[in-house]
């Protein structure tokens, strides 16, 4: 317009000048030509060293737990850190220029080159062997990343040595395993030790001629039974903690009945039983011995001679967070003396179910029911008919 000032040619020069200035300190920046930058201030021209701002990046990445490198798209090394370094067994300086392939496991190679592909790419993560100068293998960890349009190396990667945990995890896993197999020779040698102890009460039984004496070994056999196996039944399952219990009840009561049954006898043991439910060893023991109480009163007490169509029901269910075993009979009943603790036997099952904290719930109407009611939280159930 005709009222504003015009510029003086000589100003106009310099301020495109001062652009152009400004236009190739652009470039050099974007270039990574320029080495530093002055800027007038207050106190005077100060020099900013454009290589500076990477020192603490350097220092990051030689103080890493890690080993860091810069690759190119084949493998060749760049740089690598002080870490990488150590894990390969060579230096920094004999590194550069190397393949990355050339220090990972023969078996690994292809696997480590198509990581390289793809890593190229954009990004790549998998398990690697690294292999020192002296042929030394540890496994690894490698991730790699593309770098686009910033330096002349392809890719960065960085290396985690998994040696030290793995190393730890497998001792640990030595040691469980030791001693998991010692736990199993023991319930095996305490299984063996009780078997013989039952075996001779049993040769001991057959030169008593008083029917009671013998009576009473037979039933001290039973008992020991039902603690062998609880041990054998331990070093055959994967738990060394809990039983089935269950399967453990099932192969109680029909020890104690084939024992206790005479030949050519019509009394029949029926089960139905839960599986998948496992207790711990002190209550899977007190259960047992119950259990084995309860069979033999029945074969022996239930059936008066010559009786037939008698029956043994046992049965173990959960239901909700308590497990309900119930052993039962269609015989005479048991006399009320009987039932509150008369016998020896009665009075171990009593104690026994004040021991595992449980009432005892006997129903004598059409034979004889024994329930016992064990609160515990366990897995749902499956039941099996035996």
């Amino acid at each position: 317009m005709e009222n504003e000032p015009q510029m003086h040619p000589s100003e106009i020069a310099r301020l495109q000048a001062r652009l152009a200035e400004l236009e190739e300190l652009m470039r050099a920046l974007q270039m990574g030509e320029a080495d530093a930058i002055v800027i007038d201030g207050p106190r005077g021209p100060l020099v900013y060293t454009l290589k500076g701002a990477e020192h603490p990046y350097r220092v990051l990445v030689e103080t890493m737990n890690e080993g860091a490198l810069t690759l190119l798209a084949d493998g060749t090394i760049l740089y690598c850190n002080s870490k990488f370094a150590e894990m390969v067994g060579l230096s920094q300086d004999q590194l550069t220029g190397r393949s990355l392939l050339d220090l990972v496991a023969p078996t690994d190679r292809l696997l480590c080159a198509e990581l390289l592909a793809t890593g190229a790419n954009g990004s790549s993560k998998g398990p690697i062997t690294l292999q020192d100068v002296n042929g030394g293998q540890r496994p690894a960890q490698i991730s790699l990343r593309a770098l686009k349009n910033e330096t002349e190396a392809n890719m960065c990667a960085v290396v985690t040595d998994l040696s030290g945990p793995q190393a730890v995890a497998a001792q640990l896993r030595a040691a469980l395993a030791e001693k998991e197999l010692l736990l199993r020779e023991v319930h095996h040698r305490v299984k063996n030790n009780l078997q013989i102890v039952s075996s001779l009460l049993r040769l001991q039984a057959e030169n008593i001629s008083d029917e009671r004496v013998s009576a009473a070994v037979q039933d001290s056999q039973n008992r020991i039974r039902a603690l062998a196996l609880v041990h054998e039944q331990l070093y055959r399952s994967e738990s060394l903690a809990h039983i089935d219990i269950g399967e453990y009840l099932h192969n109680i009561s029909t020890s104690v009945w084939r024992s206790l049954s005479m030949r050519g006898s019509s009394i029949r043991l029926v089960s139905e039983v839960c599986h998948g439910v496992s207790i711990n060893i002190d209550q899977a023991i007190s259960l047992g011995l119950i259990v084995t109480e309860l069979v033999s009163n029945c074969v022996k007490h239930a059936f008066p001679e010559h009786s037939k169509d008698g029956v043994i029901r046992l049965r173990v269910a959960k239901e909700a967070d308590v497990l309900q075993i119930e052993v039962a009979d269609n015989g005479i009943g048991m006399p009320p003396q009987a039932a509150s603790s008369g016998s020896l036997g009665m009075q171990l099952v009593h104690g026994l179910c004040r021991q595992l904290g449980v009432t005892l719930n006997i129903l004598t109407d059409q034979g004889t029911t024994v329930t016992i009611r064990l609160p515990i939280r366990l897995e749902e159930p499956q039941t099996h008919k035996a």
